[in-house]
């Protein structure tokens, strides 16, 4: 409650310096019917007045609708700008925020931007919470999806986004849409690079590996790591599929895929034992040792004389003289 009411106080007394009337906020308050001879003027300054009742009433996203739709009838009233970014920024669309925000800072007069005061700590508060997505794509016409949102088609210039974890779509008629998992950073850039591959002549692999975190081959080739899964789109064929990880023996699988297909696939990798602790070790280490003591006995052993079977002083044959 007691946020709500900070809030509901820091809204007030930003409305209070471009509102000319005042009055309590109804709880839901209804378009005000506007007269067909009111000028654009009259018509933009009761549609700011919705507005800004319906900030007071913490209805953020009506109250973002009816400044639109003021500063449309008056363009000049650069007031409407500052009401504009916090209507945004309170309903979380900062990237929008961030360009009202910077356009009220550049085009309003220093007597407007001075009724407001700590623009620079509003600025502080937004920019943190925008990051630009730089996304180069091989083929024009792409749609480039953010968050189940579609935000353009390529080639898609550098484009303001809420920062944070998202997930990156780009998807194309006859083509295999292509997803990536990234992390865009809070008044950074995320540079991104997307290839997208023809239906008719490629197959996709979803690879998935038990345990996750290995590194994936596919020909002999490192594609990725599996954290959780790996999509790729390969060339309709044959492929050897690899995952390797420390700690664990390798799992290698062929595959075939067709032309359009999907595939899902799991490598399963057993966890490795070590080479003493397999019987088969041991036993050869027994035959190898009980070899080795037998050997050893034979020739430290001495041997008793045997009678030979020539008279003494006799050779057996005569001596070769060179």
């Amino acid at each position: 409650m007691r946020c709500s009411l900070l809030r509901c106080a820091a809204i007030a007394l930003a409305l209070a310096s471009f509102t000319s009337t005042a009055g309590a906020a109804p709880s839901a308050p209804a378009p005000v019917p506007v007269p067909a001879s009111d000028s654009p003027s009259d018509r933009a300054g009761k549609l700011r007045d919705q507005g800004n009742e319906a900030m007071l009433g913490m209805r953020y996203s009506d109250a973002l609708v009816f400044y639109k739709q003021a500063l449309e009838l008056a363009p000049d009233n650069l007031g409407l700008l500052y009401s504009i970014a916090r209507a945004n920024q309170f309903v979380g669309e900062y990237p929008d925020a961030l360009v009202a925000l910077e356009r009220f800072a550049k085009e309003a007069p220093p007597e407007m931007r001075a009724k407001v005061g700590r623009l620079d700590e509003l600025f502080a508060q937004i920019r943190p919470r925008v990051a630009v997505l730089d996304l180069k794509c091989d083929l024009p016409g792409a749609r480039v999806i953010v968050r189940e949102k579609v935000i353009g088609t390529t080639p898609l210039p550098p484009t303001r986004l809420v920062a944070g974890a998202a997930t990156v779509q780009v998807e194309l008629d006859g083509f295999f849409t292509e997803s990536r998992d990234v992390v865009l950073p809070g008044g950074g850039d995320a540079s991104l690079k997307v290839e997208l591959h023809r239906k008719s002549t490629n197959g996709l692999v979803s690879i998935r590996t038990e345990p996750i975190g290995a590194h994936v081959f596919v020909d002999g080739r490192e594609v990725g790591t599996s954290s959780p899964k790996l999509e790729l789109a390969l060339p309709a064929g044959p492929h050897d599929l690899l995952a390797t990880r420390d700690g664990y023996d390798n799992a290698k699988v062929p595959v075939v895929l067709a032309s359009g297909a999907t595939r899902d696939i799991t490598l399963t990798m057993d966890r490795s034992v070590p080479l003493t602790s397999k019987w088969w070790f041991w036993t050869g280490v027994g035959v190898i040792v009980a070899g080795g003591v037998v050997t050893t006995y034979a020739l430290l052993t001495e041997k008793s004389a045997q009678k030979g079977t020539l008279p003494p002083g006799q050779i057996a044959a005569p001596l070769v003289r060179f």
